[in-house]
């Protein structure tokens, strides 16, 4: 009876455990930063944007949409296909180039002389195909002078 009634419980348990499945963790919304600035010799801008995992597990990014302002002026806008994947709480740089509309190339000229920098905000969507929708970010900084590299910029 012992046996019949300890055979019983597991059976029950293995059950319920095997019932439960895995722990779906919730995908986190991703941001974009610019990583580094850099200013070709055809005035062209070289970007690489920092895009950032905040979720534990590994995302897969898809379509990224920003606009680019830069000491208030539009810069233009980045378009792209990022494809690729990032490990969680991790980032991954996307490279990408712009050309800067004359507006926001004086703007970050000026911007850039200055003590704190050129101001810039970076504003989109990041698609996550996994979980079959694109995330709005928001991000804004500044960039100066890299020490000792010229024309670039973090």
């Amino acid at each position: 009876m012992r046996y019949l009634l300890r055979t019983i419980l597991l059976a029950s348990t293995l059950a319920l455990l095997a019932a439960c499945g895995p722990v779906k963790h919730p995908i986190n919304p991703p941001s974009a930063s610019i990583q580094q600035l850099d200013v070709l010799p055809d005035g062209r801008w070289k970007l690489q944007v920092r895009l950032e995992n905040f979720s534990d597990q590994s995302v897969r990014y898809g379509a990224f949409k920003a606009d680019l302002r830069v000491g208030g002026e539009a810069a233009g806008t980045i378009d792209t296909n990022a494809d690729m994947d990032i490990p969680g709480e991790n980032a991954d740089i996307l490279e990408t180039t712009l050309t800067p509309g004359a507006d926001a190339a004086k703007a970050f000229k000026a911007g850039v002389s200055r003590p704190d920098g050129a101001a810039y905000e970076l504003k989109g969507t990041i698609e996550i195909p996994a979980a079959g929708k694109s995330y709005q970010f928001a991000y804004r900084s500044r960039l100066s002078p890299v020490p000792g590299v010229t024309n670039s910029y973090r």
